[in-house]
């Protein structure tokens, strides 16, 4: 590699040499730090012969780490800028390079991979991680880079404020939790606040047809937040004998629930 990615000068050189700024509008700041890069590396259980998808890996700071510490990693970039240079960049690379946006590629193209490491925007951190549980992969773990802010917001738990679905979703899984703060001195652009590490390690996956069926039990008891459980989930036409056997109150609402009856609800779904 002709350029030290990790150092920030080297970094700057780099980038005004190809006439490139960050894309706000995609959310890009780019984590040069190397340490930083090894600690969710660490976080990410990430170890050799792992098959690792990265969404976002930018210029490819993360990825390299990961494939030296034997890795085979399927990085998808949205930003044709950024993976045209990467035979200058990374010429010995031997994973794979998808320049596409991530919400509209296929299991097809990823399908292989165990485990997912991802530096995510704040404006589509929700739909991404849905898709990631609703694809059909059933992954070993999960690692994102976030904003702090969205890391303890995604790490509610029921009955707290701003708990929804998705942490729902995730509590089911294993349960999230912060596996560090990364400072925003680290980035470049510099952000206005820290990020913070997210992991949902292990995972343990339902069987997929219940799984399946717990998707669209969650969903629909959130969709009202303001309406009792039981009146949101008669749509699914879930019987009323489902809540006495599980011993839910029939004035319960959504946000109160162990996430884990979500699965017992769902096992009552008619055919």
């Amino acid at each position: 590699m002709s350029v030290d990615l990790y150092h920030l000068a080297d970094l700057k050189e780099f980038l005004q040499k190809n006439g490139l700024q960050a894309k706000r509008s995609l959310g890009q700041n780019f984590l040069f730090h190397k340490k930083e890069c090894e600690k969710i590396i660490q976080a990410a259980g990430i170890r050799k012969g792992d098959k690792v998808l990265e969404i976002g890996p930018g210029l490819g700071h993360l990825t390299m780490l990961m494939e030296e510490a034997g890795a085979e990693v399927t990085a998808c970039e949205i930003d044709r800028r950024l993976t045209d240079l990467w035979p200058e960049l990374h010429p010995n690379f031997k994973g794979k390079l998808l320049q596409a946006d991530f919400l509209e590629t296929s299991p097809e193209e990823y399908g292989r991979c165990t485990k997912v490491v991802a530096n995510l925007p704040y404006y589509i951190v929700k739909e991404i991680i849905l898709k990631l549980l609703t694809c059909g992969v059933e992954w070993e773990s999960l690692t994102f880079t976030l904003q702090k802010e969205e890391v303890a917001r995604l790490t509610k738990k029921q009955g707290e404020e701003r708990y929804g679905a998705l942490n729902a979703l995730l509590l089911i899984l294993g349960g999230p939790d912060c596996a560090g703060v990364i400072k925003k001195d680290n980035f470049y652009p510099r952000p206005n606040i820290d990020s913070a590490i997210l992991r949902i390690a292990p995972i343990l996956w339902p069987e997929y047809t219940l799984w399946q069926r717990t998707l669209k039990v969650v969903k629909a008891a959130f969709a009202r937040r303001r309406k009792l459980l039981k009146s949101n989930l008669a749509e699914l036409n879930v019987p009323g004998e489902a809540f006495s056997k599980l011993g839910i109150s029939e004035l319960a609402r959504a946000e109160e629930l162990d996430p884990k009856l979500f699965l017992d609800l769902a096992r009552f779904l008619p055919e």
